[in-house]
């Protein structure tokens, strides 16, 4: 089954809508990464801008490249409307259009992870960051609920032969081997709907993950949306009809 490629996949939706649902993550990724102002930092998979519009708000010299030209055009409406400037790149997390050496800071919020080769990604990231610069990324956990959101996809369009699923980000092992050693927390972001039905279809409308799974599936769509209902019914967390569920992530940060 063949769906879309990746630049179309995150493109298509309303990826916007799903990224502010996750901006607190971004934040707390600068934080952790020690940024300062006068710093220049690179932001890796930075799509709609929740971590790279803050940082240029604090005061650093910031790079944004993502994949998807529609993700970049919302990201510099967004910088334009919070008054700051960031340069935006389209480009890919395996082949980083920067010179050796050319960051402070280098981070990325649940963007770098879906990129298909892992060592490739890694390998740019420490290699475009400064001796004495920091990697900093918010990766979704195998063991937390995006996780088995993913594996639920999976079952369903599994990865190409030889994709190495993006979940293993999560894992401390997977950092510490691509990356190096660093601090590792884990953190949760919560989301709440007014049903488990408005979310899926919401969901199932606008996140380019499931956009690409149904178009695969094509007539068999429907197993899908009946898949990831069933998901969110078991990850609910309140019984009043109403939806509430969390998201575990893995905070790293990689000394350089």
């Amino acid at each position: 089954m063949l769906g879309m490629d990746p630049k179309t996949m995150w493109g298509s939706g309303n990826y916007a809508a799903v990224a502010e649902r996750i901006s607190q993550a971004g934040e707390l990724v600068n934080e952790r990464s020690g940024l300062e102002p006068g710093m220049d930092v690179l932001d890796v998979g930075c799509g709609t801008g929740n971590a790279t519009i803050p940082a240029a708000r604090d005061g650093a010299r910031v790079t944004g490249l993502d994949l998807s030209p529609e993700l970049l055009a919302i990201a510099r409406e967004r910088a334009s409307d919070a008054m700051v400037e960031v340069e935006w790149v389209e480009g890919d997390a395996q082949e980083l259009p920067f010179e050796d050496a050319s960051f402070d800071r280098v981070t990325s919020t649940f963007g770098h992870m879906f990129a298909p080769d892992h060592n490739r990604t890694a390998d740019e990231m420490l290699r475009v960051c400064r001796p004495g610069g920091t990697i900093a990324t918010a990766c979704w956990t195998p063991e937390g609920s995006i996780g088995r959101m993913f594996r639920t996809i999976a079952e369903l369009v599994p990865l190409p032969p030889g994709g190495t699923p993006p979940i293993l980000w999560g894992t401390e092992e997977h950092q510490r081997e691509l990356l190096g050693d660093g601090k590792f927390e884990r953190a949760e972001l919560e989301w709440e709907d007014e049903s488990v039905e408005s979310y899926a279809r919401f969901m199932l409308e606008s996140f380019g993950p499931l956009l690409n799974a149904r178009e695969a599936l094509a007539e068999r769509e429907g197993e899908l949306d009946e898949s990831f209902r069933a998901f969110l019914a078991r990850e609910n967390l309140n019984d009043d009809g109403t939806l509430r569920f969390r998201g575990e992530y893995l905070l790293a940060v990689i000394p350089r």
